[in-house]
């Protein structure tokens, strides 16, 4: 029986009994991976992991599943989970829990589709110019949702707090802000500030699942939830999609976790939460990794560098896992403009790293004095590109205010205000970039409300506030 058939139409089973009569038949059915049913070991046992699943948690996994999203290899839609009958709901929390308690998954779970994303500014013949994004089933991510809120506060009180990789309450702005703030109290030190950009090769896709297996039974106080996160982990295999409707055949997978998992972002976290001590501070959100050290002699600060390079590139790999030495940088941070061209040597494996005037940290230039010039310039360009493109749909007001605004908040202001705090204190943002900008009286508000340019502040802001 194939891996989709216990999810049938409600206008065919209108029942929660038929339905159930359904999910028992496929349940009951014998498979390659299914193992005997049977309750799990009390030694090593969380009673609050290993209980059964319950209607809130299936509610709340449910709850986050987004219209519109592509399906799995079961072509299961998520609007036609979202849309079951509330009655159905007692007879699912069995069926996830009889997988969970028998460490039993359906092969059609197993099993992803991938599509190959471009990265910007890269080669489009080189295999390695793009990212894979696994599509997984609809009940698979729900199964997958559930596990994730059970072990959510378990996991997170044991990250670092230099972690800030998918975590409640933490975004790509506090590292960002962190690193910076570092930064201007070594200027305030008369030191000199230099940091490494590390960059991981395939990081998700090279993650040891044995070495994954060991950090999850020191992390999780319940083996059995290991065996099952293990489990999903195994016998994992995928088919390549092309935008043309080209696949693959099937390839199989031994190692990694997969991108598009909501786990995975939590079990890299785990993977790689026992970092080795530095005197450099770490800045990590998942895969994006930065070290910075502040010495009051570029010698003592090139020294140390290269020491904490040297640790973090042996326990690297020791958990196999790859530094592109070609894509980690350097730069140094200081008000000397007599050293401005000055550049550190930081080396791997005698091979010295690239240094960068103003490399690129979680989407955030970042020069040598923190002046943000070279990051506002980049973002007024993006800005203006898309005022220009949305200004096209208004040319004869054919869209409505409102639609307009919908579509300003999304392809405008979510590049305008990233990471606003960080820089909005830089004198560059208060120059001719400010009338770009949505929110500091430029042409958008004006024009979002339909209003001439002329029109006074006062009048298109009650328009926004209404």
């Amino acid at each position: 029986m194939s891996g989709w058939c216990y999810f049938v139409c409600p206008v065919e089973f209108n029942n929660g009994s038929r339905w159930t009569a359904s999910c028992q038949s496929f349940s009951s059915c014998r498979t390659t991976t299914c193992t005997p049913s049977r309750s799990p070991s009390l030694d090593g046992v969380d009673s609050n992991l290993s209980g059964e699943f319950t209607a809130e948690e299936l509610s709340e996994a449910m709850s986050k599943l987004k219209p519109g999203k592509s399906p799995g290899r079961d072509n299961i839609h998520p609007e036609f989970v979202i849309h079951q009958s509330t009655t159905t709901s007692g007879w699912l929390c069995d069926f996830y829990t009889s997988f969970y308690q028998r460490l039993h998954l359906p092969k059609t779970w197993r099993r992803a589709s991938v599509i190959a994303l471009p990265k910007p500014n890269k080669s489009a013949e080189d295999p390695k110019s793009y990212r894979p994004i696994s599509l997984l089933c609809v009940p698979f991510k729900i199964l997958e949702r559930m596990i994730h809120s059970r072990i959510e506060p378990v996991v997170d009180s044991q990250l670092p707090r230099e972690q800030a990789g998918f975590r409640r309450g933490r975004s790509t702005a506090d590292q960002v802000t962190l690193l910076c703030q570092d930064i201007k109290d070594s200027f305030q030190d008369n030191e000199k500030a230099g940091v490494v950009y590390l960059d991981l090769t395939a990081a998700y896709d090279t993650v040891w699942l044995r070495g994954l297996h060991l950090k999850l039974l020191r992390t999780i106080p319940d083996r059995h939830m290991v065996k099952f996160i293990m489990e999903t982990l195994s016998n994992r295999s995928f088919i390549l999609q092309t935008s043309s409707g080209q696949c693959s055949r099937l390839r199989r997978l031994k190692n990694g976790v997969p991108q598009g998992s909501v786990l995975s972002p939590m079990l890299f976290n785990v993977y790689i939460h026992d970092l080795p001590d530095t005197a450099s501070r770490k800045y990590g959100y998942a895969d994006d990794l930065a070290i910075m050290l502040s010495r009051p002699t570029w010698k003592a600060m090139e020294e140390g560098l290269n020491e904490d390079m040297g640790t973090l590139v042996a326990y690297l790999r020791r958990w196999r896992l790859q530094l592109s030495v070609g894509k980690t940088v350097a730069a140094a941070y200081h008000l000397s403009t007599r050293e401005a061209r000055r550049e550190l040597e930081v080396r791997v494996d005698n091979k010295c790293l690239e240094v960068q005037q103003a490399p690129k940290y979680l989407g955030v230039r970042l020069d040598r004095t923190l002046s943000f010039k070279k990051h506002l310039e980049e973002v007024k360009a993006k800005v203006t590109s898309r005022v220009a493109l949305i200004r096209l749909a208004g040319t004869t007001w054919g869209a409505s205010a409102k639609t307009l605004r919908i579509s300003t908040q999304a392809l405008v202001f979510s590049i305008a205000e990233y990471c606003a705090p960080v820089w909005s204190s830089s004198p560059h943002a208060r120059k001719d970039f400010a009338n770009t900008i949505p929110g500091h009286g430029g042409i958008m508000d004006r024009f979002d409300c339909q209003y001439l340019m002329a029109t006074f502040v006062n009048v298109y802001i009650a328009s926004f506030i209404r």
